[in-house]
């Protein structure tokens, strides 16, 4: 009983303050054109607006009302620290993302945005197969972070007449 009551206040102290759950923000774009040097980064980011959105992700920009233009997509790691033997006990992922929205005269809608995301990812020598697996697993996660980031700030733009 007394649990209820807590998770009610809870719940409804929680909600007076504004907080809600972050979804994905919508493209206020009726088509948009991905332009990216990378087909992966591309299918990753249609696949978002597509499920957050009614906006159609066209494979031309010649009818699309904004262009968004993927400048740089990078993963990059340096050693965080080692051992005192000198070998290597973490790691520091960055992925970088850096965009841009033109409108259909090439005009700059959101200039040059950058978007970095960093993790720390312990190591170990005898595991290294499932420190491997670790990476990869948080190399995506950055990557789908940075795109619901980039999402959000393209979402605060107001739609084009």
């Amino acid at each position: 009983m007394i649990k209820k009551l807590i998770a009610s206040l809870s719940c409804l102290v929680l909600l007076s303050c504004g907080f809600h759950l972050r979804g994905l923000t919508s493209i206020p774009f009726e088509s948009i054109y991905i332009g990216s040097p990378d087909p992966s980064t591309t299918l990753d980011i249609k696949r978002k607006i597509e499920a957050s959105s009614k906006t159609i992700v066209l494979d031309s920009p010649r009818n699309a009302q904004a262009t968004l233009q993927i400048i740089q997509a990078i993963n990059t790691k340096i050693i965080l620290s080692v051992s005192g033997t000198g070998r290597v006990r973490e790691y520091q992922l960055h992925y970088f993302l850096s965009f841009q929205i033109l409108d259909r005269k090439g005009l700059v809608i959101i200039p040059v945005t950058k978007i970095r995301i960093d993790r720390v990812l312990p190591f170990s020598d005898s595991a290294f197969l499932s420190s491997e697996m670790e990476e990869k697993m948080l190399v995506k996660e950055m990557q789908a972070d940075a795109i619901i980031k980039m999402m959000d700030r393209i979402g605060k733009v107001d739609s084009l007449n």
